[in-house]
């Protein structure tokens, strides 16, 4: 046998190259990227695997319509341990029912709603709690998708005290219809641990967990167009939902640890803040007096006056008569000419009008009293005012305010001029950002008083209302604190470098790059960098169509500042890293995991950027959907799990993604007898697979919910499969002066050094993969095939044909498990 050279991949960090790079292997990760990372991930140590798969968790809900309610029939008691106390009739499904403003007189209570349906009572939500003084409304609903046809609703209430009586009860009921609109995603992790994630779409919130759906609150104001664009800020028991047009919305969990059990309200801001937005405002005018108080026996007086720093020459009071200098004991003082003459001084200063007045006083022997205004155009401001009497020690002078200038403004936040389209916790402050009336401005709240945007307050912990440039079209789309606050336009990028945010010191906004960030694509944290995703370059009225490259902040130290850029980091992975319009990161799960940044994109592909810093990993690859599917949202929950919302031909769901298995909107289903499963909530013809006891079974047509396995097993795992695919960059032959030539060549041998694997194809030089059969003898007949951990040589009638850049192909003709440690490639160039 004659030993054939072979060249080694042994990582594959790089990920998936744009197909422009082909041959270019002056790019120094050339022989660690692929053509295609299309469901295959790199593993940071060595080689790549199968991506994970998905377990359904349900759907997202479609939009709701008013469902008529015929004879509502309240009860208001009195009444004692558990009673009826609303009846209506109703014709038709019923997705939801909303109780409004029900109030009881005494102790507290819970009540559920229920509907007949096919001949019995079934509940549609609840408990929900009340108590006294307290007017609650609550909306109980089905899982999305899971309407049912009832004829007769009812409210069943247990009461804690005897004797209590109920008011101010309205009822309306609500059935899905029409087209199930984009859902938006934000994530809840409680204080008693549970991790929720919510599901926003027109009118409603919907509310689950790994274990499935759990509750929905009314969002009436949430119109369809306000969707793509909503803004969330999540923590403990509390949501916030922002948009520019909605007076921002809370959702509040009413009741610890019932997770149906949601109260919505307004967002309490106490109060918001206030400013000049351009309008024409009620003004107040400034007014300081000061007092002149001398001895007997004084002679002459001067007064030097000083307003925001400029300072009058003396004036000496005049005596009455010819005006000239008093010697005020004996002559007789003329403080009004007095008056005028100090006026005339102070007009005078380069700041100053013929707004300003100075009127006399009271006053007696030994003291006289003057008023100084600053009205007309200097009217609406505070001022500094001190005067000093210099020329002699028998007279002093003491000026005081009594009246302080201001201009009445009005709300940031309003109906008319908009609402806050996003909050972030910065420092202990809710920052408030993406303002309508104030663009470039952001409002942030006094420190652990998230509501209270009062600016008027002088201490150091008081809310704050900065804008980034005194004249800016910019628009604030983001903040993240990290190392420091940065703050992202639409424009560019800024970094804060106060340490401490503290109402008296100005935030100094230092730019760090030119290129904005793409709205609703938040920044995310990947060890210990900052990424985000730069905007359409079209600009912000194009965001809909996606950003188009991602940047990491890189902190750049010199001796003498600190200051950062912004570097791109998906150029050699633009073809994937384009049209993003949403983002989210994921913490590694195991050894074997890298950290992740998913990036989805406006045709509904979802691409996965790893990121391990210290070595220099940045890959890309991309997540496929399995029959057709477009992936239509994103999150990362309080557990570190993906969440998709997956839109397919036969409807849509919500998955969680899952590493553990390669099938995707799977369900667990127990087959009968004769191997068949009923009830899946699968399209007719969707094509199936399972993974019953450990056999890999299919693929099978799904036809009214049903698939035969063809023998009994104790239990499967039904989902949705697409095979992986992972190809090689093309392989070029080197010369001296590291020249290429482009010639056919082919691939003859493969060496694939596989670990825990159980299903394999492998192709190269253009020609279809064919399926590597793994079976030993030494394998159980009776038994499903371990997975496999050895090196397969692949050769001979496999890798057929040649080709100009040759590559590589390994995918897979059936689910099972799929990794490669490293592979080598004989070629012949």
């Amino acid at each position: 046998m004659v030993a054939r050279p072979s060249s080694p991949t042994r990582s594959c960090n790089a990920g998936e190259f744009t197909p422009e790079a082909k041959g270019r292997i002056d790019i120094k990760q050339y022989y660690s990227a692929g053509l295609a990372f299309k469901g295959v991930e790199p593993v940071p140590q060595s080689g790549f695997r199968r991506m994970g798969g998905s377990r359904r968790v349900g759907k997202w809900r479609k939009p709701l319509s008013v469902r008529a309610i015929t004879s509502p029939t309240p009860a208001a008691g009195p009444f004692t341990g558990t009673q009826i106390i609303w009846t209506g009739t109703v014709a038709g499904t019923v997705a939801a029912v909303l109780a409004s403003t029900l109030a009881i007189s005494a102790g507290t209570a819970t009540f559920t709603i229920e509907a007949f349906v096919g001949g019995g009572w079934v509940a549609v939500g609840g408990p929900f709690a009340v108590k006294t003084g307290t007017p609650v409304t609550r909306l109980a609903a089905y899982a999305p998708g899971q309407q049912k046809a009832a004829t007769s609703l009812r409210i069943v209430a247990t009461f804690s005290t005897g004797g209590t009586t109920v008011s101010g009860l309205t009822v309306s009921a609500f059935f899905e219809s029409g087209t199930a609109l984009r859902p938006r995603y934000v994530a809840l992790a409680t204080d008693q641990g549970d991790a929720l994630s919510c599901y926003v779409t027109a009118g409603i919130a919907d509310f689950f967990t790994e274990a499935g759906f759990k509750g929905s609150a009314r969002l009436a104001t949430v119109t369809p167009d306000m969707l793509p664009d909503l803004g969330f800020y999540s923590e403990g028991s509390t949501i916030g939902i922002f948009h520019a047009q909605l007076e921002t919305v809370r959702l509040f969990l009413a009741t610890a640890g019932q997770l149906q059990d949601w109260r919505q309200d307004l967002w309490p801001y106490d109060p918001v803040p206030s400013a000049d937005l351009g309008g024409v405002y009620a003004k107040t005018d400034d007014k300081w007096d000061f007092s002149i108080r001398y001895i007997a026996g004084v002679n002459y007086v001067s007064l030097s006056c000083t307003v925001n720093g400029e300072t009058t020459p003396a004036v000496f009071v005049p005596r009455t008569g010819d005006g000239a200098p008093a010697d005020i004991d004996p002559d007789t003082p003329d403080w009004p000419l007095f008056a005028t003459r100090v006026q005339t001084a102070l007009r005078a200063l380069p700041t100053m009008s013929s707004g300003l007045t100075v009127t006399v006083g009271s006053g007696f022997p030994g003291f006289q009293n003057f008023i100084v205004t600053f009205g007309g155009d200097l009217s609406g401001e505070e001022y500094e005012f001190s005067a000093i009497i210099a020329n002699t020690s028998d007279a002093s002078v003491l000026p005081y305010h009594t009246q302080i200038g201001k201009t009445e403004t009005e709300a940031v936040f309003s109906t008319a001029r908009g609402w806050p389209g996003g909050a972030e916790l910065v420092q202990d402050r809710l920052d408030y950002y993406r303002i309508p009336a104030v663009t470039g401005a952001m409002a942030m709240s006094r420190v652990a008083e998230y509501f209270d945007l009062n600016i008027e307050g002088k201490t150091d912990a008081t809310a704050r209302l900065d804008k980034l440039r005194s004249q800016t079209s910019e628009t604030i789309v983001h903040v993240k604190e990290s190392s420091y606050l940065f703050t992202f336009t639409d424009r560019a990028m800024y970094f804060v470098p106060n340490r401490t945010i503290e109402r008296n010191t100005p935030l100094n906004f230092v730019p760090a790059s030119e290129i904005g960030a793409q709205p609703n694509c938040k920044p995310f944290t990947l060890e210990g960098e900052v990424y985000y995703v730069a905007i359409n370059p079209q600009g912000l009225a194009f965001a809909a169509n996606g950003g188009k490259q991602v940047l990491r902040i890189t902190e750049a130290v010199t001796s003498a500042t600190t200051n950062y850029n912004a570097d791109p980091v998906s150029l050699l992975a633009s073809h994937l890293a384009d049209n993003l319009i949403r983002s989210a990161s994921q913490k590694p799960a195991t050894d074997l995991d890298a950290s992740k940044g998913w990036l989805m994109r406006t045709d509904g592909r979802l691409i996965a950027c790893q990121m391990i810093r210290n070595q220099d990993i940045n890959g890309y690859c991309e997540w496929l959907c399995a029959s057709g599917g477009l992936v239509r949202e994103i999150g990362v929950d309080g557990k570190n799990r993906l969440w998709l919302a997956n839109e397919r031909a036969g409807g849509n769901s919500i998955e969680i993604y899952d590493t553990s298995t390669y099938l995707q909107d799977a369900v667990t289903a127990v087959p009968d007898l004769g191997g068949v499963i009923t009830g899946l909530d699968y399209e007719d013809g969707a094509e199936l697979w399972a993974n019953a006891d450990g056999y890999v079974l299919g693929p099978f047509t799904c036809v009214g919910g049903s698939i035969s396995l063809g023998d009994a097993y104790a239990s499967a795992l039904v989902g949705r499969w697409i095979a992986p695919r992972w190809e090689s960059m093309p392989q070029v032959l080197v010369v001296g002066n590291d020249d290429v030539i482009l010639r056919p060549g082919r691939i003859h041998t493969l060496h694939i050094n596989i670990a825990d694997t159980d299903s394999i194809a492998v192709g190269a030089n253009g020609e279809p993969p064919q399926d590597i059969i793994l079976h030993e003898t030494t394998d159980l007949v009776d038994a499903p095939m371990p997975l496999k951990t050895k090196l397969l040589t692949v050769g001979g009638d496999v890798l057929l044909g040649m080709m100009e850049g040759t590559t590589a192909v390994i995918t897979q003709k059936r689910p099972g498990e799929l990794r490669v440690r490293d592979i080598a490639m004989g070629t012949k160039l």
